[in-house]
């Protein structure tokens, strides 16, 4: 993104922005996808905002950089209806997670990192 705007010569105090609440977000996913595209609930403002910014007569672009799947149950809530997997992502959904749960605490962290070596 920077490098964009270095080139373009654009400001930072340019670029557009806006907020929308919960059921706004929900209803925008549900024109995508009536309009044949199935959003996540990030892209789903990005396009609202998009949208409701834009003058006659201007074209824009958003960017949508997730899945939904990555918020599958909140996107299958939302629409209604069941979200397929990928077939990359449904090959390895059963697979055990490599993450941990931690406290705060720089012992427990360093516990985990000395045990890993």
């Amino acid at each position: 993104m920077e490098e964009l705007f270095r080139r373009k010569i654009w400001r930072l105090k340019e670029l557009g922005y806006a907020t929308v609440d919960d059921d706004t977000t929900k209803a925008t996913m549900r024109e995508l996808k009536a309009l044949g595209y199935v959003s996540e609930p990030h892209a789903a403002v990005a396009w609202r905002a998009l949208r409701d910014q834009l003058n006659p007569g201007e074209y824009g672009l958003f960017l949508g950089t997730a899945h939904p799947a990555k918020f599958k149950e909140s996107v299958e809530a939302i629409l209604g209806e069941p979200l397929p997997l990928p077939k990359e992502l449904a090959e390895r959904a059963d697979l055990p997670l490599l993450s941990h749960n931690l406290p705060a605490d720089f012992a427990a962290l360093r516990q985990l990192l000395m045990s890993k070596v």
